[in-house]
C-alpha cells in the first residue's frame, strides 16, 4: 500500500510542470490556418502594429515559417505552412486618417489590386439593391434610386468636402432593412 501511495505522489510530482503554469497555450487564427492549409485575412493590413507586421514577415517569406518562441516549454515550436495556406491582407490608401504606407519590402510580398472608389450611379444602385433585398417582408427597390438621387444632390449642393461613403450608404441600407417592420418604408428610408 505504501508503495501505491509513493508511486501517485510520484506521478503528480512528474505532471506538475503541466499544470504550473499561469497560462494555457491555444493556437491563434494564424497558426491553425498554417497548419491547415486556409486562407488568412489580414483586414487593415495598414493599422496593423510594426511589430505585428514584423511576425508576418517570416510567414510571407519562401520559408513560409512561423517560430512560436511564446509558447515556452521545452522545445520551440516551428510551423512551416500547409501548401495550401494563403494570406489575403486589405487596406485603404495611406494618407487617410490613421493609415500609414506599408514598408516597400512588406509590399513587394503581395500582389496588389487597387479597387477605385464605386460612384457610378448604376453600380451604386445594384449595390444598394443587393442589400435592401435581405428585407423579406416588403419590396424596397424603388428605394435604391431615392438614396442615390439623396446622395448626388446633398453632395452637389453642400459646401463642405464631406461626402457619402459607400460604407455611409451601406449602413443607411442596413437600417431601412433593420427598422421597415416597425417603422415602414418612406419612415425607414
Amino acid at each position: 500500500n505504501v508503495a501505491k501511495v509513493q508511486q501517485t505522489i510520484q506521478q503528480a510530482l512528474d505532471h506538475y510542470s503541466d499544470f504550473s503554469s499561469m497560462f494555457m497555450w491555444y493556437d491563434g487564427p494564424l497558426s491553425r490556418s498554417m497548419k491547415c492549409g486556409h486562407l488568412f485575412l489580414v483586414d487593415e493590413i495598414s493599422l496593423a502594429e510594426d511589430a505585428v507586421l514584423e511576425r508576418l514577415n517570416s510567414v510571407l517569406e519562401p520559408s513560409r515559417l512561423l517560430v512560436l518562441s511564446e509558447k515556452g516549454g521545452p522545445h520551440i515550436e516551428e510551423i512551416v505552412a500547409h501548401p495550401d495556406f494563403r494570406i489575403i491582407a486589405t487596406m485603404n490608401p495611406g494618407g487617410d486618417f490613421g493609415k500609414k504606407e506599408l514598408s516597400p519590402a512588406l509590399r513587394n510580398r503581395f500582389t496588389e489590386i487597387f479597387v477605385p472608389a464605386v460612384d457610378q450611379r448604376e453600380d451604386l444602385i445594384h449595390i444598394i439593391l443587393k442589400r435592401l433585398s435581405r428585407c423579406t417582408s416588403q419590396d424596397l427597390t424603388p428605394l435604391a434610386t431615392f438614396m442615390v438621387d439623396f446622395v448626388e444632390h446633398f453632395t452637389s449642393r453642400t459646401s463642405s468636402a464631406w461626402t457619402f461613403s459607400l460604407r455611409d450608404i451601406l449602413a443607411w441600407a442596413d437600417f431601412i432593412v433593420a427598422t421597415t417592420d416597425r417603422l415602414g418604408a418612406r419612415d425607414a428610408y
